[in-house]
């Protein structure tokens, strides 16, 4: 028989609870489960943030793509009947705005810097742009887009297209009666209304750039009492640089087409802009943030302050490529944007230029759109393409560097016909 001290001790030591060893496996198996259970949540979260970005861009590529087809299909439009005398020509257009300012935009001033990602576009082209409803500037190794990063390569688009409503009806400028600076004598007035912008293509005969000019239809135009076009508005002026409407040539084929219309509440300006991918600081440098940009031309809706900027677009758009589908004597085929089909030859103002331009009926456009945000390891090591299908020489492939392989990427192509230029003879 036990003796009651004995059964006392062990009754205590029952009510002293677990033992270290006890305590040290249960702090372990706790640990354990915690960590599993933090991987499974950061492994869940790391796959949601994928997800998110992966479908980010491919709703960012899908309505970039979307909204590029539409700029790009109606390129020509307002000019086209005038492609044997206005492709080519140099452009001169002068905006003065409420601020008094910014006065010759076309041909850009020598002494002023394009805003990025544009200005080393514009240095390349010497600040003249010449009517085409479509131009894809290439430049193999570094882009034509001003990029801090030159293993960055990405096309430009230069795409002008008027948004007049008349069809691709133009008139001739009277052969008996000179121009004044306010005053454009024509065949007819019945494409114009008051604020119209007027394309007048001063056709020199010579086989080279003839220069056109942009002028606006006098607020106060009425047509049934029209004995010539009065000319007035904020992108009226003359002289436009070295260009005079008093001096031009008076011939039988010197024309005016409707580019759109100038008052603020119609917006309703022609689209003349250059496309590209880039990025703008505040400073106004130009740094590499996968942004598509474009720059207006005619610079519509600017005040002094603004004048000279660029807008952005589409974000996460990584590249952007173009190829040409030309028809001509020879055939039909996709061309790459180089000789005869690059930027210098395209705008020259030659017969060949204006046959070249007419022989383009269709872009194909491909964009590398990619994820904003990094992962931790690579994640996407093969090389990319665009137009694999159309054989090697076509073929771009674009092969990532290790910091570049830690983002997600997508490819996206459309091929999209260029209305107004289909109905032109290339021969």
């Amino acid at each position: 028989m036990k003796s009651p001290i004995s059964a006392s001790r062990i009754s205590v030591a029952r009510q002293a609870g677990f033992s270290l060893i006890e305590l040290l496996i249960v702090l372990v198996i706790a640990l354990v489960m915690s960590l599993a259970v933090f991987g499974v949540m950061s492994s869940f979260e790391a796959n949601k943030r994928t997800m998110t970005t992966t479908n980010d861009i491919d709703q960012a590529g899908n309505y970039a793509i979307y909204q590029l087809d539409k700029t790009i299909r109606q390129a020509g439009s307002g000019y086209g009947a005038l492609s044997q005398t206005a492709f080519g020509c140099e452009l001169y257009s002068s905006l003065t705005n409420s601020n008094g300012s910014p006065g010759v935009i076309l041909p850009f001033p020598s002494t002023t810097s394009m805003a990025a990602p544009f200005a080393s576009l514009n240095t390349t082209l010497g600040g003249v742009y010449t009517l085409a409803p479509i131009v894809i500037a290439y430049k193999a190794t570094t882009g034509v887009t001003d990029s801090t990063a030159t293993a960055k390569p990405s096309d430009a688009l230069i795409v002008m297209s008027g948004t007049s409503g008349y069809g691709e009806f133009s008139t001739l400028i009277s052969t008996t009666t000179v121009p004044t600076a306010t005053t454009l004598p024509l065949a007819n007035y019945v494409a114009f209304n008051p604020y119209d912008l007027a394309l007048i293509v001063n056709d020199t005969g010579v086989n080279g750039p003839s220069p056109c000019m942009i002028e606006e239809v006098a607020s106060t135009f009425v047509q049934s009492t029209a004995t010539s076009l009065p000319l007035g508005g904020a992108y009226t002026a003359n002289p436009i640089g070295t260009q005079n409407l008093t001096t031009m040539s008076i011939n039988a084929v010197s024309a005016v087409a409707n580019l759109g219309n100038a008052n603020p509440s119609n917006n309703n300006l022609p689209s003349f802009q250059i496309l590209g991918v880039g990025g703008v600081t505040t400073s106004g440098t130009a740094t590499q943030n996968n942004v598509l940009y474009s720059y207006d031309l005619l610079q519509g809706g600017t005040s002094g302050a603004t004048f000279n900027t660029s807008n952005a677009l589409y974000d996460s758009v990584f590249e952007m490529h173009a190829l040409y589908y030309v028809v001509n004597t020879s055939g039909s085929s996709w061309v790459l944007p180089t000789s005869p089909y690059d930027v210098a030859s395209l705008e020259n103002g030659t017969t060949q230029a204006l046959y070249a331009l007419a022989s383009i009926k269709a872009i194909r456009l491909g964009l590398i759109m990619r994820t904003n945000v990094a992962e931790k390891t690579a994640v996407t090591t093969a090389p990319l393409t665009l137009f694999s299908d159309l054989g090697s020489a076509l073929t771009y492939t674009r092969t990532l560097t290790s910091g570049e392989q830690n983002y997600r990427y997508r490819t996206i192509e459309a091929t999209i016909p260029l209305r107004n230029s289909l109905m032109l003879s290339s021969q």
